[in-house]
């Protein structure tokens, strides 16, 4: 209670608050934070004060919810049906990182792209590719993006789990709506969303390794349509030879 009296003097809203919302505030509060468990710090307490007065009134419930079960979410994300998207609790990204569904579209665009690379240590010319993916709605990211957004709880998977699930998946699965989603549905599934298990990274293409970064750096030179010896055709009629025979464009 003296908590609740501390942090209602720091939060404006709060002190601004008609008797009916005042109410329901104390009532959030005793669910989040129950009387029988743990003191909650003063600052958790100003946190989601203000985050329940920024909430929609229709996302109230919603956010009670995700913080009784522990998820700090700033703010109730919806997929383009009105689904809770999920997000808030605890995955193998960083913890300081907010998942958010446009991050997400990131992570997809990464995903579709043919080399391996760390995918928690992101090679900075793949994370620029990926935001250029985005920016023009390439396929099949376009395609991908539109259906996990639909897709409830999605911010609940894992970084390794998108990774798997697009990687894993038919090549032209894109071209067919229904059968993306019907595909989603029985192949996106994860228990632990913090530490996925061996078999995800693998699938996901995961590649921890220092050397990592520079084959990922060759592969997408030879996508911009550069010579890149190992990778790119010597004799495709684009490279011409020099005097030391080097393939030059």
């Amino acid at each position: 209670v003296q908590n609740l009296l501390l942090a209602a003097e720091n939060v404006e809203a709060f002190k601004k608050a008609i008797e009916h919302d005042i109410h329901k505030i104390v009532n959030a509060v005793k669910k989040v934070f129950p009387v029988d468990g743990k003191t909650p710090e003063l600052a958790t307490v100003i946190q989601f004060l203000k985050t329940w007065f920024e909430t929609e009134h229709i996302d109230r419930g919603l956010l009670v919810k995700e913080w009784a079960k522990g998820n700090r979410v700033s703010a109730i994300q919806r997929t383009e049906s009105g689904a809770n998207a999920g997000g808030g609790n605890k995955t193998d990204r960083n913890p300081d990182y907010e998942h958010t569904l446009d991050t997400l579209d990131v992570e997809i665009a990464m995903a579709t792209l043919p080399m391996d690379f760390n995918i928690y240590e992101l090679p900075g010319s793949v994370y620029r590719r990926a935001k250029e993916i985005v920016k023009k709605k390439e396929s099949p990211f376009k395609e991908w993006s539109a259906a996990l957004r639909a897709t409830p709880g999605i911010l609940d998977y894992s970084r390794a789990a998108i990774f798997a699930l697009i990687r894993s998946a038919h090549p032209e699965f894109y071209h067919y709506p229904g059968r993306l989603q019907g595909y989603i549905n029985a192949n996106l599934t994860e228990t632990d969303h913090e530490n996925p298990a061996e078999e995800a990274l693998t699938t996901a293409r995961h590649t921890p390794e220092k050397d990592a970064v520079e084959e990922a750096n060759r592969q997408l030179a030879a996508a911009r349509g550069d010579y890149v010896e190992g990778i790119s055709d010597p004799n495709d009629p684009k490279w011409v030879k020099t005097e030391t025979s080097q393939p030059a464009s």
